[in-house]
């Protein structure tokens, strides 16, 4: 995805060119429409589709389709489970969220969703915002210095993980597969899982689920309705993948998983196909943008990050309504459209790089070796079972602090305070918020307590 924003000399109006129809790039598109700002969207394939099968609507963005009214347009889709249980391997139960609790202290839902579904909610509502979207359109090449056919004053990078943009601006820029860990994904219908004694177990309720194991770990969820129990089972290989590797061998898989709790592995049983699929971050970058401030990046093409907390295309959907806050004000007369870009790469910028560095670090959590620190990941997580409050947990998903820092984040009240911090500011002592909090709250602490004292009762 690429997004082309055209801005009219010694006007108040603003033109966006979006090259590329994927989820960010179609929710930046609402955002531009709800600030005012004409929209087109060029998209190279021949219809509008989106690959992959789940993906989580944490409540950070669930807001956002509240908002963009995209919930109305696709809530028989959504999902809501009743809990999170964190297990070992062997299913012994760790840890516990009560998903409804964290709705209520946030005020905002959590919600399970196919991916094609929620990109057609996303595309319906940008068409009826006035965005036109354009298939067969291909951008194949960049040059953000010399003038053509049609000269813009902006253009901003959505590309993903390919990002002609990023190429241009950064060649010797490219996603790395920081570790060997990659990922299977499945999705068994319910029906069929209803059918077998032992897996049945595991649907009895709505709830996501996560095996914890040394080096692997699964998690599980209903999409589509509750009508599949989506997969995704994380592992590592002897060398690192940098690409999706279809049709790999089901016996490989199941050896894999060979000895997790036999009603995961039943289902794991099911799966007939599947892809291993690559996890690449990019960046962190030192700038999103050039020189000029004439070219920017969002989402992957800036900031591609490990599944591990569910916030790849989060993150993406929040950077195109940051700066459809900033376009906004552009559009207003408040603000430069190049220190509209300043605003939103000081403030997106670090915003991303906590939740790669989460994301890396939950995924780490989840895949302890058994021994010292996997004992105190388990003690940390243990009050959670008794339905104690506490304000810590090794339990990211469930985690107050992490709850507050990540799903507790609004984007819009983000842009407009630093909007307005910016505006009152002196030219060149803006200095941003200052929203990324140390890491060491996330997993340093709990290795550093003996097992045996109730970490997480602080």
């Amino acid at each position: 995805m690429l997004e082309i924003l055209y801005y009219l000399q010694g006007h108040q109006s603003v033109y966006v060119g979006i090259v590329g129809a994927g989820i960010g790039a179609l929710a930046a598109a609402i955002a531009l429409r709800r600030a005012r700002v004409a929209v087109t969207v060029l998209e190279a394939a021949g219809e509008l589709l989106e690959i992959g099968a789940e993906i989580q609507m944490t409540p950070n963005v669930s807001v956002l389709l509240q908002r963009w009214d995209v919930a109305d347009v696709i809530e028989d889709s959504l999902v809501q489970i009743e809990e999170l249980n964190m297990r070992r391997k062997d299913g012994t139960l760790d840890g516990h969220t009560d998903i409804p609790v964290v709705e209520k202290a946030l005020g905002r839902p959590w919600w399970l969703v196919h991916r094609a579904h929620l990109h057609e909610g996303i595309a319906v509502t940008a068409k009826r915002l006035g965005a036109a979207i354009h298939t067969n359109s291909r951008v194949v090449s960049l040059d953000h210095q010399a003038g053509g056919k049609v000269t813009f004053d902006l253009c901003r990078g959505a590309d993903g993980l390919n990002s002609i943009v990023r190429s241009t601006l950064f060649p010797d820029v490219r996603p790395d597969a920081k570790t060997t860990n990659c990922a299977y994904r499945a999705v068994i219908p319910y029906e069929r899982i209803r059918q077998d004694s032992i897996a049945k177990e595991l649907i009895q309720k709505q709830t996501m689920e996560v095996w914890m194991g040394c080096n692997a770990y699964i998690i599980t969820y209903p999409i589509s309705a509750g009508e599949l129990f989506n997969l995704v089972l994380s592992h590592h290989r002897p060398e690192k993948v940098y690409a999706t590797q279809p049709d790999v061998p089901t016996e490989e898989l199941r050896n894999e998983y060979k000895d997790f709790d036999p009603r995961i592995k039943c289902i794991v049983d099911m799966i007939h196909e599947t892809s291993r699929w690559a996890l690449l971050v990019t960046g962190p970058l030192k700038s999103w943008s050039s020189p000029q401030k004439n070219v920017v990046l969002m989402g992957d093409a800036a900031h591609s990050m490990v599944n591990h907390m569910a916030q790849g295309a989060a993150t993406s959907m929040e950077d195109g309504a940051f700066l459809a806050k900033c376009i906004g004000a552009v559009v207003q007369g408040k603000l430069s459209l190049r220190k509209a870009i300043t605003l939103y790469e000081v403030e997106r910028m670090p915003k991303a790089f906590l939740k790669q560095q989460v994301s890396f670090l939950n995924g780490a959590i989840w895949r302890l070796a058994h021994g010292p620190k996997q004992q105190a990941r388990d003690a940390a997580m243990a009050p959670d079972l008794e339905r104690e409050y506490h304000v810590r947990s090794s339990n990211i998903y469930g985690d107050p602090q992490t709850v507050v820092d990540v799903y507790g984040y609004d984007v819009k009240v983000h842009a407009e305070e630093a909007l307005e911090h910016f505006t009152n500011a002196e030219k060149d002592e803006y200095l941003g918020t200052g929203i990324v909090p140390g890491l060491e709250k996330y997993m340093g602490w709990f290795m550093k307590l003996p097992a045996n004292q109730p970490h997480s009762k602080l």
